[in-house]
């Protein structure tokens, strides 16, 4: 029977022996697991540690590590971590933000300007512009301005202004204007595109138009008859008017060459007998026989209705020479430029 017993106690021994061994190594086992290395990046350097804490949150307070209200920690506060894990601490940083040319200051950790928005909850349309680049990295002091773009159309009718077609007529006096059609607006309809930034119009741009009515051209005939009212107050039509170097001579025979008795005495070029109102031309310039009208340039009193019926040597392209009675009128009026006007016949 004591021998019986002592076999119990002995095997008991070893059970419990063996049962103080497999806590040590389950306790073994689950101190490894809750025991955890962790790298922590922050202010510039890099830390590893080693903690039985199980969130980040936990980890940062016990090894003293203080967090402002801006700062971003990845994973967050609450996430548990494993071994092998990195907890990386963003500062927050001030940067100036301006959206749609409103100013302010904000106090941000997110890395990227697309990162800032989301936090913001701030959306941006198609055409919304970001500077810099929507994926550029923050920095502090940074100035993001987001611009916003709108377009509008607009649709509106708008007259069409008709032209005015001159068209000359020379059986109408000079100068006398005959409306033949009357002109008429037209009607469009115009579709134009108008572009807005931060509310400021910027641009507008037609994209369509559709003509409802077209215009009507209005025509007015001109008359282009040539005419002048002469120094005696009569009205002629001309052709043509050039502007000559005139000279003045008699019969006599300082501008002639010829003396009373002689046969061709005060006869003209044409066969004529000299009288005021003959001039000499060059025929090749004016035509012997064309009525004309010379009018003086200055202030002197206009030599008036004339016909060129005769030539003279010194006579040659663009002169005149004016015949007078008296050898006086003619050594008086000299030399000068005088309008010549080619009159109708």
């Amino acid at each position: 029977m004591e021998s019986f017993l002592s076999s119990q106690r002995f095997f008991n021994k070893k059970i419990l022996i063996a049962a103080m061994i497999l806590l040590l190594v389950f306790t073994g086992v689950i101190v490894a697991q809750l025991n955890k290395t962790v790298i922590i990046n922050h202010d510039g350097q890099q830390t590893e540690v080693k903690t039985f804490a199980s969130s980040v949150e936990d980890i940062l307070k016990k090894e003293g590590i203080q967090l402002n209200e801006k700062d971003k920690v990845i994973p967050q506060l609450h996430e548990k971590v494993k071994d092998g894990s990195t907890i990386t601490i963003h500062r927050g940083f001030e940067i100036i933000l301006i959206d749609a040319g409103q100013e302010k200051t904000i106090t941000t950790a997110e890395a990227t300007i697309e990162d800032l928005l989301k936090s913001l909850n701030i959306e941006l349309s198609k055409l919304d512009e970001v500077e810099p680049g929507i994926n550029n990295t923050l920095h502090p002091g940074e100035v993001v301005k987001i611009t916003r773009v709108e377009e509008s159309l607009l649709v509106e009718e708008q007259e069409i202004p008709f032209q005015t077609i001159i068209r000359y007529n020379d059986s109408l006096e000079h100068g006398e204007l005959v409306t033949t059609q009357e002109g008429q607006k037209g009607l469009k309809e115009v579709k134009v595109k108008i572009a807005y930034e931060d509310g400021i119009e910027i641009s507008r741009e037609i994209i369509e138009e559709k003509i409802h009515k077209p215009a009507i051209n209005e025509i007015v005939e001109k008359g282009t008859m040539n005419y002048i009212v002469t120094s005696r107050g009569e009205v002629r039509r001309y052709k043509k008017v050039l502007t000559m170097e005139a000279t003045a001579y008699d019969a006599g025979y300082e501008s002639t060459g010829k003396r009373p008795g002689d046969p061709y005495y005060g006869i003209t070029r044409s066969g004529t007998k000299v009288r005021p109102g003959v001039v000499a031309v060059d025929p090749s310039v004016i035509p012997l026989g064309t009525k004309l009208y010379i009018e003086s340039t200055d202030s002197t009193p206009s030599y008036g209705i004339a016909v060129a019926e005769d030539t003279g040597g010194a006579i040659k392209g663009n002169r005149i020479d004016l015949y007078y009675e008296k050898r006086s009128e003619a050594l008086k009026f000299g030399r000068r430029d005088v309008k010549v006007y080619i009159l109708e016949q």
